[in-house]
């Protein structure tokens, strides 16, 4: 659905060209590292998309968990030097950015099988 398309490819070309914005990353201050982070804003993502398409099947909506977990698995791959530390402001900017792309890919596709 999205993982295996173009416009996924390139949102993983605009992550490792900014990876310099994860070369710093915050002494542990606080319990929340990138992992959660991420982890979060992908869940809030994945809620809204089935809340804004209701009418979705289950299958579709299997797909989508399926989708989410293996962006989790690569986001982790890219950034596993940093993946368990806390993330900074510009950091937690960037994850709001990539998320929203990632949504956005998500309503595309899914406009096609659930109409809104």
């Amino acid at each position: 659905m999205v993982t295996d398309s173009e416009g996924y490819i390139q949102l993983i070309g605009f992550l490792t060209d900014n990876l310099a914005l994860f070369e710093h990353t915050q002494a542990q201050k606080n319990p929340l590292t990138i992992c959660d982070y991420v982890s979060e804003q992908l869940s809030e993502s994945v809620m809204l998309v089935c809340r804004q398409h209701e009418h979705l099947e289950s299958e579709h909506r299997f797909i989508v968990i399926r989708e989410i977990d293996a962006i989790v698995n690569d986001l982790e791959q890219v950034l596993s030097g940093v993946w368990m530390s806390s993330p900074t402001q510009q950091q937690q900017q960037f994850i709001d950015e990539f998320v929203g792309l990632i949504k956005n890919m998500f309503d595309n596709q899914l406009i096609a099988v659930d109409p809104i």
